[in-house]
């Protein structure tokens, strides 16, 4: 589950680097630098929340970015329909408890 749960935050950071990009697209400013403060080490890193909080703001954020995805076009309700397949996809398949779907 580790593994899996490790994926599924990476794609999420993917998914913010690319909404923050379009963000800025869209506002005109300039791209932000990486001065923000550095990961957390192994032994800094916060206790993860249980799976039941994962799945749920996964879900969360799936029903969100469908509903956004809908209501925008072009390059913007591509990308909100991606997050929204994605996510659909981290909690009924890849943290499905027990290897069930939903």
């Amino acid at each position: 589950m580790a593994t899996a749960l490790t994926q599924v935050a990476a794609e999420r950071a993917r998914h913010a680097a690319a909404l923050e990009s379009e963000i800025e697209r869209v506002s005109g400013r300039t791209p932000t630098s990486s001065s923000a403060s550095p990961s957390p080490t192994r032994s800094q890193a916060a206790t993860p929340p249980p799976l039941a909080e994962v799945l749920h703001s996964l879900q969360a954020s799936a029903d969100s970015a469908t509903r956004l995805a809908t209501a925008s076009s072009g390059y913007r309700a591509g990308l909100l329909a991606s997050i929204a397949a994605a996510c659909t996809a981290a909690y009924t398949v890849a943290l499905a408890p027990n290897g069930a779907t939903r």
